[in-house]
C-alpha cells in the first residue's frame, strides 16, 4: 500500500473552505466549481482515511481529523509559497493581485505603469472581484495584494473617490418613488446610498439587485432605476443623475501581504492612489 501523498491544491481548497466558511465561497474565491472543491476534499479523505468535514445545517464544519490537518496544510502550504518565492526567477516573479470590478480598465494600466518602473521584471495577475470579497484575500492567503474600495477612514485607504448617481439616458426622476439598483449583499455601496436617500427623505424601493457589475450597468441601462457608482467606473450609456442626494466620498484601499518587497508594495499604492488623484 502507497504511503498516503498530501496534494498543495486540495490543501489549499481545504483551508479556503476554512477561511472563507463553506464550500461554495472557497470555490468562489479560487475560482473553481464547488464539484472540484468537494473532489479535493474527497481525495485527502482518501489520503488520511477519514472524514475532513460534515454537514452542518446547509454548510460544513471540520471534524476532529480535519482541524488537525488545517494545521499542517497551512504550515505545508506556507512553505511551498515561500519556496516558489524565493526561487522564482527574478524575471518572471508575478504578483497575485485581487482588485475590485470597480474601475478595472483604468486599474489595469496604472499597476502596469508602476510595475514597469521596479526591478526584477514584476507582473501581476489580476482577479477582480466585489471588494466586500477582494477586502479579505490576503488574509486569506488567496492573493499577495488587494485592491478594493473601503470606509474613508480605513486605516490602508489611499485616496478618496466620489459617488455618484447613474441612470439610463432618457431616465426621469419619478415624482413618487425612486427605483433603486443596487448591489446584493455583502456590497460597501448599499449602505451610503440608503442612508442618502433616507437623510433627504426620499422615498425609494429597491427595483434590482445585481451580484456584479456587468448585471447594475445591464439593469441601469435598461431604464430599471438608479444606480450608485464610484466615479472611476466606465458609465458608457449612462449619464450623472444630480436631482438626487449627494453622497460622501469612498476610500480606495490597498492590502499587502507581508512577503511583498518593500518597493513592490509602495509601487502598488502609489499606482492606486494615482487612479483615486485622477477623478
Amino acid at each position: 500500500m502507497r504511503d498516503p501523498v498530501l496534494d498543495i491544491v486540495p490543501l489549499r481548497s481545504v483551508v479556503a473552505i476554512a477561511r472563507c466558511g463553506g464550500v461554495h465561497r472557497a470555490a468562489e474565491a479560487l475560482h473553481l466549481t464547488q464539484s472540484t472543491v468537494s473532489a479535493h476534499v474527497r481525495r485527502l479523505e482518501t489520503s488520511t482515511g477519514e472524514a475532513i468535514v460534515e454537514k452542518a445545517g446547509r454548510g460544513v464544519r471540520f471534524t476532529d481529523h480535519g482541524t488537525r490537518l488545517l494545521v499542517h496544510a497551512q504550515a505545508i502550504l506556507d512553505a511551498h509559497d515561500a519556496a516558489v518565492h524565493a526561487l522564482a526567477s527574478p524575471t518572471t516573479r508575478t504578483l497575485s493581485v485581487a482588485a475590485t470590478e470597480h474601475g478595472a480598465d483604468r486599474l489595469i494600466p496604472e499597476l502596469s505603469r508602476g510595475f514597469g518602473t521596479l526591478p526584477g521584471g514584476w507582473t501581476a495577475q489580476f482577479r477582480f472581484d466585489r471588494s466586500a470579497q477582494v477586502a479579505g484575500a490576503v488574509e486569506r492567503g488567496l492573493a499577495d495584494v488587494a485592491v478594493y474600495l473601503a470606509p474613508v477612514d480605513h486605516p490602508d485607504a489611499v485616496g478618496t473617490i466620489p459617488l455618484q448617481w447613474y441612470a439610463a439616458r432618457d431616465w426621469e426622476r419619478p415624482s413618487d418613488t425612486v427605483p433603486v439598483l443596487l448591489f446584493d449583499d455583502p456590497c460597501v455601496l448599499r449602505a451610503p446610498a440608503a442612508t442618502a436617500l433616507r437623510r433627504d427623505g426620499v422615498d425609494y424601493v429597491v427595483a434590482a439587485e445585481a451580484a456584479n457589475l456587468a448585471g447594475l450597468y445591464s439593469a441601469a441601462r435598461s431604464g430599471l432605476g438608479v444606480t450608485l457608482l464610484p466615479a472611476i467606473d466606465a458609465t458608457d450609456g449612462l449619464v450623472t443623475v444630480d436631482a438626487l442626494p449627494v453622497v460622501p466620498s469612498i476610500a480606495l484601499a490597498v492590502t499587502v501581504g507581508p512577503r511583498i518587497p518593500g518597493p513592490v508594495a509602495a509601487a502598488v499604492r502609489r499606482a492606486a492612489a494615482a487612479l483615486a488623484s485622477t477623478t
